[in-house]
């Protein structure tokens, strides 16, 4: 079974998913998978300040209904601690409100539970574009 609070990912990862709900966390991990994106999951916002202290991540993906806080602390702690990336919402209800609710308290963008391939993709590239990886310096000899 799949095991959200799972260890820090061995290659360079580049998203942090940040979710209690097993099934959002799979499927979300599946879809950055099949776009050739690593990403790392963790249950709680206590968690997720843990992985940001060890490793650089381009973007979060962040559930609405944490264990230890709300929506609108869970989004200000997540981006100030990441060095201002991306914070995408994780929502369980797909409604304007919600969505509304997700950009007022600061994120980047809304994905419904279940997420969907393609409006997932559409986000996250979107929220790459923001916040692209850092690029490799070339050394040239003289």
């Amino acid at each position: 079974m799949f095991n959200p609070c799972q260890a820090p990912c061995q290659a360079p990862c580049q998203a942090l998913i940040v979710s209690a709900e097993p099934v959002s966390c799979e499927k979300t991990s599946e879809i950055l998978f099949r776009m050739g994106l690593q990403s790392v999951t963790c249950c709680s916002l206590s968690d997720a300040r843990a992985r940001i202290e060890e490793q650089r991540f381009q973007f979060v993906l962040c559930s609405d209904e944490l264990p230890d806080c709300n929506l609108r602390t869970a989004v200000r702690v997540l981006s100030s601690s990441s060095g201002g990336v991306p914070v995408i919402v994780l929502s369980h209800l797909a409604d304007w409100d919600a969505y509304m609710k997700a950009l007022g308290a600061g994120a980047f963008d809304y994905i419904a539970c279940p997420p969907d391939a393609m409006e997932t993709e559409r986000i996250v590239r979107l929220a790459l574009a923001r916040n692209p990886p850092p690029r490799k310096a070339f050394h040239t000899t003289a």
